[in-house]
């Protein structure tokens, strides 16, 4: 029988691999939606997207490219590192949470 004081350790090597699975999913799935969604809307008649979200839109989808990018060649090349992996994380869930503000920084320019 197992020793229930023995927990295993959240940080192993194992669950680097999965976060880096997952973020990189996560990030496809992110450039799927916005794919389909442009589609959609190009053979809609109404289009459900506004002007000032367009372009802010396809930033953010750029950026979850380039993160499935690393996360894909660190999968590939059986190297994974925790910092490349945190980073990757902080920046999808910044694009997530501060969408309004990327938003606003993209249509100053």
């Amino acid at each position: 029988m197992k020793d229930s004081s023995q927990k295993p350790p959240l940080l192993t090597s194992k669950s680097l691999v999965i976060m880096t699975k997952f973020v990189a999913i996560y990030a496809a799935f992110h450039i799927v939606t916005v794919v389909f969604k442009t589609y959609a809307d190009s053979i809609s008649e109404e289009a459900n997207v506004l002007d000032t979200y367009q372009v802010p839109v396809y930033f953010i989808a750029g950026v979850h490219f380039l993160i499935l990018l690393i996360c894909g060649a660190m999968i590939m090349a059986k190297k994974h590192f925790w910092a490349v992996t945190i980073a990757c994380i902080v920046i999808s869930l910044y694009t997530r949470f501060y969408f309004d503000n990327i938003v606003t920084w993209i249509n100053n320019y």
